[in-house]
């Protein structure tokens, strides 16, 4: 198999409110998208035999903790770039200080090695949070965590996705009788908060177009969600769609999932 023809590899490494990364892999291109754990649990995940992994980058979505923590250090360890746009960088501050850093600029498309990758707004309480649309030989990925809540242009970039990883944060059932306080509730539910296992289930069946695809839920609450739940909540609106050939996982509140591979669309170039 040449580089070329390498498949594009994802795999969330920890989804949920302890921290969040995920590796993309495709030939010989390498990067994380987020590290929102420590540096030492980042590189026990990437690396082998106990050499220090390769890792070309770190795409940030956001600078909250559960998303930035690990950055600098895993960045320092492995030589990696960390990407983000403007005001992400500005709010992490001293958090990425003595590291090598690049500024994206918001929908324009840019190389990472040999994915193409283009950053989109997604509606959360932070600086200027994105998600992104990883693509490669005619495959595409979209991936979406915290965000309040569906937009247009998340559905532009997700509609035909062959894996569109999305936020399923909280049930609003299990959400009315959690022991959250009252503030931190209208603070998840609100449009700038969290996406709930229903608003999942309205992206997943606009995403659709009848091709094979994999939803992977991810960012799901230990309090307020269940794995189970938020899988079955998505099938089950896609199934009323009538929405064939797509896949429904999700990844248990702070832990990790299993690899996703998809080999090049046939005549790709």
């Amino acid at each position: 198999m040449t580089l070329r023809q390498s498949p594009l590899r994802v795999r969330v490494l920890r989804s949920g409110s302890s921290g969040n990364a995920i590796l993309v892999e495709a030939g010989l291109t390498r990067f994380l998208v987020d590290a929102g754990l420590t540096a030492e649990a980042v590189l026990r995940e990437i690396g082998e035999d106990g050499r220090v992994p390769r890792l070309d980058a770190i795409l940030l979505t956001h600078e909250h903790d559960d998303h930035a923590r690990g950055a600098a250090a895993v960045a320092r360890a492995t030589g990696a770039v960390v990407l983000a746009n403007e005001p992400t960088l500005r709010a992490a501050g001293p958090l990425l200080a003595g590291v090598r850093v690049e500024l994206f600029r918001p929908g324009r498309p840019f190389a990472l090695g040999s994915v193409e990758v283009t950053s989109f707004p997604l509606p959360h309480d932070a600086a200027e949070p994105v998600g992104f649309m990883l693509s490669r030989d005619g495959v595409r990925a979209t991936i979406a965590t915290d965000l309040g809540e569906v937009t247009d242009e998340l559905l532009a970039r997700a509609c035909g996705a062959d894996l569109f990883v999305l936020e399923a944060n909280y049930d609003l059932g299990l959400m009315a009788v959690s022991s959250y306080p009252w503030f931190l509730k209208n603070r998840i539910v609100g449009a700038q908060g969290h996406l709930s296992n229903d608003g999942a289930a309205r992206a997943a069946v606009a995403a659709a177009d009848g091709r094979p695809q994999t939803i992977c839920l991810v960012h799901l609450s230990e309090a307020n969600n269940l794995a189970p739940l938020a899988r079955d909540t998505v099938r089950a609106a896609l199934d009323a769609a009538e929405a064939r050939g797509v896949r429904v996982e999700a990844v248990r509140p702070n832990r990790g999932g299993s690899w996703w591979t998809a080999s090049p669309a046939p005549g790709a170039r």
